[in-house]
C-alpha cells in the first residue's frame, strides 16, 4: 500500500479511522472509500474469521485505508496469523505489564527487533520467497504495533510499559479508565477526563503515538489538542444503527 500510518505519525499529524465489527468485506468497502485513515478489525469482540478478516483487509488496502486487526489475545501465534493476512498493523488488548509488551513486540517483529516467526509463503510477503529480504525490511519499516492498556493495574504501570522498545502506539481504553475511577461508562466525566490527561502525558513524554476512542467529533477534535494523534470514532455497527434509528424517528416525526 502507498499510504502507512506511520509515515504521517512520524510527522507529527493525527490519525482518524473507526472500528469494524461487522464480519463483511462489503462494509469495509464502503467505510474505506470515505477518506478515513484506518480501521480497526476487531477479532477479539464480535464474530470476524481470520479469514473474513483478510477479505476485509484487502479490501482496505484497495481504498489506501490502512487495516490494522485488534486482536482476541496476546500469544504469539495470535499476533502472527493476525499480520500474515497483510494487515501491516496490530493492536493487543490487556496489556498491563511490562513484560507482556515486550512479548508482544518478540512477537510482532522480525530479527534483529524480536523472534517474528518466519513464512514466505503468506499473503504478507506475497506468497513468495523471491525478494524475501526486501519483504522484510519492508514489514521493519510499516509494521504497526499498538497495545491497549486497560484496567487499574496497566495504568499503575503505564509509566514503564511506555518505554519498551518496539510500540508505536498506546491506546488508553477508555471504558476501563472510566471504571478505574469508579464512573464506569462516563467517558465525559470530569474526573475520567482528569485520568486520561494523566496518562496522556506519561505518553506523550515517551515519545510515543498517543491513542484512544471517542463517541462525538466534539470530543474527537478535543481530544486532538489535547495531544492525540491514534483516534478512533465509534464504530461500523453503531454508525448504521444510529442512523436508521435517527432516520426513522425522522420520519414519524
Amino acid at each position: 500500500m502507498s499510504f502507512n500510518i506511520l509515515e504521517k505519525l512520524k510527522l507529527g499529524k493525527e490519525v482518524f479511522g473507526t472500528w469494524c465489527m461487522l464480519p463483511s468485506s462489503f462494509t469495509v468497502d464502503v467505510i474505506a472509500r470515505t477518506g478515513l485513515d484506518f480501521l480497526v478489525i476487531d477479532l477479539e469482540h464480535g464474530s470476524i474469521s481470520l479469514e473474513t478478516c483478510e477479505e476485509m483487509v484487502k479490501t482496505a488496502i484497495l481504498h489506501n485505508c490502512h487495516p490494522i486487526v485488534r486482536v482476541g489475545d496476546d500469544q504469539e501465534n495470535t499476533i502472527l496469523h493476525a499480520l500474515e493476512t497483510g494487515c501491516e498493523g496490530i493492536l493487543v488488548p490487556h496489556v498491563s505489564k511490562v513484560e507482556k509488551a515486550r512479548a508482544i513486540v518478540d512477537a510482532a517483529r522480525y530479527f534483529p527487533y524480536g523472534k517474528r516467526g518466519l513464512s514466505p509463503y503468506t499473503r504478507c510477503h506475497e506468497y513468495t520467497h523471491v525478494g524475501l529480504a526486501a519483504s522484510m525490511k519492508k514489514h521493519g519499516e510499516s509494521t504497526f504495533v499498538g497495545i491497549l492498556v486497560e484496567g487499574q493495574e496497566g495504568i499503575n504501570n503505564l509509566a514503564e510499559i511506555v518505554k519498551v522498545e518496539g510500540i508505536d502506539c498506546v491506546y488508553l481504553g477508555m471504558y476501563d479508565i472510566s471504571q478505574s475511577v469508579g464512573l464506569p461508562g462516563q467517558l465525559e466525566h470530569p474526573d475520567v477526563i482528569k485520568q486520561l490527561e494523566i496518562c496522556l502525558q506519561v505518553i506523550l513524554n515517551s515519545g510515543k503515538t498517543a491513542g484512544t476512542f471517542v463517541r462525538d467529533i466534539q470530543t474527537a477534535k478535543l481530544y486532538k489538542e489535547m495531544g492525540f494523534n491514534f483516534i478512533a470514532f465509534v464504530a461500523d455497527s453503531f454508525a448504521l444503527s444510529s442512523f436508521y434509528k435517527e432516520s426513522v424517528l425522522a420520519f414519524q416525526s
